[in-house]
């Protein structure tokens, strides 16, 4: 995948999609390499049934390819609220995760890091107790 990219949020039978718009740092788009130091956004949206009541999460999560780092990010709660209609459709709520850069969301390069991490997105509705979620697989991104 990559960024832009989405991915199914499953409903029966209606069905959502949930989006990773962008990577954005200082208002420009990132296309893979980040500058940890000046901090970054990571921007999407989830397209939802109208009928939905309650709240989402999107959780960002890092991998350093051969490294120790394997954790969460950071997330961002998703407010979620009905506006049925007959027939119904769906609502796009929008979403932004964002990492400062003071303090930096992952350490300074050690000497033998890759600094090479995949990134994903994960949205999930609730309590997580659902089967209402999704991924969008980020790609892979250098992060110094």
């Amino acid at each position: 995948m990559g960024v832009p990219g989405s991915n199914p949020v499953p409903f029966v039978p209606a069905s959502g999609e949930f989006y990773v718009d962008s990577v954005t740092s200082n208002g420009a788009t990132v296309a893979n390499i980040i500058d940890v130091d000046q901090g970054f956004q990571v921007n999407g949206r989830v397209q939802l049934p109208n009928w939905l009541s309650g709240n989402g999460q999107v959780c960002i999560y890092a991998e350093e390819l051969g490294g120790p780092i394997n954790q969460q990010l950071g997330c961002v709660q998703v407010p979620i609220n009905p506006t049925p209609t007959d027939p119904s459709g769906t609502t796009t709520y929008n979403w932004t995760v964002s990492f400062p850069g003071s303090p930096t969301v992952l350490p300074d390069p050690q000497a033998g890091d890759s600094q090479l991490y995949r990134l994903g997105a994960v949205f999930t509705y609730g309590v997580q107790l659902t089967d209402i979620q999704s991924f969008v697989d980020m790609g892979m991104f250098l992060i110094d």
